[in-house]
């Protein structure tokens, strides 16, 4: 390799950057684009290797630059020399990507052989989305989940309306968290299934919680696109399908059948239907919006993925499937809690689930029933109960509110525990 004049500095220097896309690809990547936490832009650009290293000249570049880059209005060049660009790094990354000899270099020490020519336009197909998301999957390993929206009047190269980023995010994260309750009493009834009646093995719900459970740590090149990854720190194998992946599948079905009305209608049987309303009011935002929505997830280790498309007139069809939704079933809620309002003589009460995982806590009113009424005067406030809901939820043709109804039916006090203990 060439030697060059330079300026060895720690290899902690860089910021945390993840690997956006490659632009230019041949046998391996040759150019690539990384974004820090700050949404700053850095290119890497392979320069020249030998036995040992693969070396690499890193520089920040912007937004604009880059998407005229793309459009073939500046060259890398002209990148290069852009008067804004600050310093250029150089890194010698071994075959185990190890970054080994991170220096800063002059535009002016940079050898002739390592500067692309003046009319060095771009002339590459980018890769597509499916293919970014497995490099950040790769780099994170872990599966990674986007979920962007495509460019319209509302949203910008970069941007977004501030009410369209807000009320969409908190009503994908109230679908992800009846979703996930769903999926829990799903996952545990096929634990309890298959579990040997001599096994002393317990469900592990704190693992499952943690599977269905997503950090947001970053964006994409996207218009507005959101990364997020599962909580849990569970290891990936190569070609099995984790708990992580299990889930978003499950997750992602929900939007995949609302396309379908019987389909969504046998999904939903099992899934707490105020889920819906808040699936509904995304819709609207889609719709009123005219944007795409998008949902897109890669297990590069496990070999993964799935993906949904929502379009603003998609957005329309599903919202009309949902108002015409006709059901009226009943299931079992269980919970472990404590009763924090009862008036003995109507039985109405109201029960709060206790659990250390605060997203996990439910809110169950209603009345008990007959049996139940007649032992009420039992129970004590500072005791923790187990108890059986039977929950009715029903929706009537034209009504766009899901009346949910709550009947207590069993309760069983916890012996020697009190909410105090449990706290």
């Amino acid at each position: 390799m060439e030697k060059v004049k330079e300026t060895l500095i720690p290899k902690n220097s860089l910021p945390k950057m993840i690997k956006i896309r490659d632009l230019i690809y041949f046998d391996g990547p040759l150019l690539s684009h990384f974004e820090t936490i700050y949404n700053e832009n850095f290119l890497f650009y392979w320069v020249d290797t030998n036995q040992d290293f693969n070396r690499w000249l890193i520089f920040r570049t912007s937004e604009v630059l880059l998407d005229k880059y793309i459009e073939k209005k500046k060259s890398l060049l002209e990148l290069m020399t852009d008067e804004n660009i600050g310093n250029f790094y150089k890194i010698d990354i071994d075959n185990d990507l190890n970054h080994n000899n991170l220096s800063i270099i002059e535009f002016k020490d940079i050898p002739e052989s390592y500067l692309p020519e003046k009319n060095s336009f771009y002339n590459f197909q980018s890769i597509n989305s499916d293919d970014e998301l497995k490099y950040i999957s790769e780099r994170q390993n872990v599966g990674i989940l986007q979920a962007y929206y495509n460019e319209s009047s509302k949203i910008g190269k970069g941007t977004i309306e501030l009410e369209i980023l807000a009320e969409s995010l908190n009503d994908f994260s109230k679908i992800n968290k009846g979703i996930r309750k769903a999926f829990i009493v799903k996952e545990r009834a096929n634990f309890n299934k298959t579990k040997s009646k001599n096994s002393q093995i317990k469900f592990d719900e704190q693992a499952v919680l943690q599977a269905s459970s997503f950090h947001y740590f970053g964006n994409t090149s996207r218009s507005f696109g959101a990364l997020f990854k599962p909580t849990s720190q569970q290891s990936n194998f190569p070609s099995l399908i984790s708990l992580e992946d299990r889930y978003v599948e499950f997750l992602v079905k929900f939007f995949q059948s609302s396309s379908d009305k019987d389909e969504f209608t046998t999904y939903i049987k099992d899934v707490d239907k105020t889920v819906i309303d808040s699936y509904k009011k995304l819709l609207s935002i889609i719709k009123k919006s005219k944007i795409q929505f998008n949902l897109n997830y890669q297990n590069s280790t496990s070999n993964f993925n799935t993906s949904k498309k929502i379009s603003y007139s998609l957005a329309g069809d599903i919202l009309n499937n949902i108002n015409d939704l006709v059901y009226d079933n009943s299931r079992d809620v269980y919970l472990t809690g404590r009763f924090t309002a009862l008036n003995l003589k109507t039985g109405h009460y109201t029960f709060e689930s206790v659990s250390e995982e605060q997203k996990l806590i439910e809110i169950s009113t209603g009345y008990l029933d007959s049996d139940r009424r007649e032992m009420s005067w039992k129970i004590k406030w500072e005791k923790l109960y187990n108890v059986v809901i039977t929950r009715k939820e029903e929706k009537k043709t034209g009504h766009k509110k899901i009346k949910e109804i709550d009947t207590l039916v069993s309760f069983s006090e916890i012996e020697g525990q009190t909410f105090n203990e449990q706290n």
